[in-house]
């Protein structure tokens, strides 16, 4: 648990100024010291997650923003969710469930590789905000009584539009997969690169120590 010089200072008087209060108003200094080390306790913790928040993961993105990102994006989901339980139709609300399922798989890659976060933005604006305002519309207006007369039309192509945006979630997924991949390949080649080097190092410390004794015999 790692806080700032701020932080320590400001934890330690916090204890201390519990612990003398409480001193002074009980008079029990038991009662005191564990007043004392909560306190501090409490003010280390607040400080250790106030600097974890403001804390550079990428490219000026803080872990504050990715945490916020994923918030954003699994109220969304959470909103979708809550819409298709008043359906009656199975098939839709396996649909929607799904298209959640993959929103909040990406929302995890995003936890383990911050470089994602431009992509996850995107996909939340411009993607799953729709989709959740298209959701929440169509579970209003399937379950209205009396129906309009042109609301089935409606209802249907809604329907019909989900494996779409199945799709496009899919696509979306898939440019962070390909991050991935990119990564990986860097990797391997980053390590092959070291792997070659310490191979031609030894390979010549090998061929001069040969050299050498071969210079000794004659």
């Amino acid at each position: 648990m790692k806080t700032s010089t701020t932080g320590r200072i400001l934890s330690i008087l916090a204890g201390i100024g519990v612990f003398v209060l409480l001193l002074f108003l009980i008079g029990f200094l038991e009662y005191a010291l564990i007043g004392g080390v909560l306190g501090w306790l409490a003010v280390t913790l607040i400080y250790s997650k106030k600097q974890r928040d403001q804390t550079i993961v990428y490219d000026g993105t803080t872990r504050s923003d990715i945490d916020n990102t994923i918030k954003q994006g699994r109220q969304l989901t959470h909103g979708m969710r809550r819409a298709i339980q008043r359906l009656t139709q199975v098939e839709i609300r396996h649909q929607v469930e799904d298209l959640c399922k993959i929103a909040e798989s990406m929302f995890e890659m995003l936890k383990r590789d911050p470089k994602d976060i431009r992509i996850v933005k995107q996909f939340i604006s411009h993607y799953l905000e729709p989709t959740h305002k298209i959701i929440v519309k169509y579970a209003e207006l399937a379950t209205i009584r009396p129906m309009p007369a042109d609301a089935i039309e409606t209802l249907e192509r809604t329907e019909s539009s989900l494996k779409n945006i199945r799709a496009t979630f899919l696509k979306q997924k898939e440019k962070m997969l390909n991050n991935d991949v990119m990564d990986l390949d860097t990797e391997i080649k980053v390590f092959e690169t070291l792997a070659n080097n310490i191979n031609r190092v030894s390979s010549n410390t090998d061929k001069n120590a040969l050299n050498k004794n071969k210079s000794n015999i004659y």
